[in-house]
């Protein structure tokens, strides 16, 4: 996994003056970014980058609208975050900006401050969903190298129930229980049942009930 504290912030404007003013902008604070554009270089872009990234997308452009585009990212799965930039915003089209995910609409010209504020906002949520997907692989990752009666002890585990409760459950000893929970403890390299806890739970998104399928 690439480094998860290096965002790539690209903006996404066919007019390259702009791009290269809010190039400059985000230099001046020390953030790196990548002028794009079209929406067709930005699709392109996501289709190979393998870290965190956000996007600043301008509302109207040629071939693909800004709108169109992150309508485009979601069908793709390039679910990162996006905030939009233009001269021409008004309530519906941010209405559906941010239907359509975005976190932030702001109209040129901009304030500077506000601008950073929001690309900032960005970066953070970029950071924090790039780190829980890392958790996610990760976890799926370990989870393939138990056995299925370890992801039964493990599924036990996860519900609380006691070494004795699983024996009776699975039909076998609570020896041969805790030899099964000690082989899922070191996959997953835990120290403690908490440890193992917070590892497997820290995958937001997991549901132990679904190592019975």
């Amino acid at each position: 996994m690439s480094d998860p504290t290096c965002v790539t912030v690209f903006l996404v404007d066919d007019e390259p003056e702009v791009a290269a003013a809010l190039v400059w902008l985000l230099d001046s604070v020390k953030i790196t970014s990548r002028a794009l554009p079209s929406g067709a270089a930005l699709l392109q872009a996501l289709a190979t980058l393998n870290g965190p990234a956000c996007a600043v997308l301008d509302l109207r452009m040629p071939e693909m609208s800004g709108l169109e585009l992150l309508q485009r990212m979601n069908e793709l799965g390039h679910r990162i975050p996006v905030l939009f930039l233009s001269a021409h915003g008004d309530v519906p089209a941010a209405v559906n900006a941010m239907q359509l995910g975005a976190i932030d609409f702001l109209q040129k010209p901009f304030n500077s401050q506000a601008f950073l504020n929001s690309v900032n906002r960005a970066i953070r949520l970029a950071r924090e969903a790039w780190e829980q997907r890392a958790r996610e692989i990760d976890t799926l990752s370990r989870l393939a190298r138990l056995s299925k009666r370890e992801k039964d002890v493990l599924t036990a585990l996860l519900l609380g129930q006691t070494s004795k409760e699983i024996a009776k459950t699975l039909g076998i000893s609570p020896k041969t229980v805790d030899v099964h929970r000690a082989n899922v403890m070191r996959k997953f390299e835990a120290s403690t049942y908490r440890d193992l806890l917070n590892k497997v739970r820290g995958d937001q998104n997991f549901d132990p009930l679904r190592l019975k399928d």
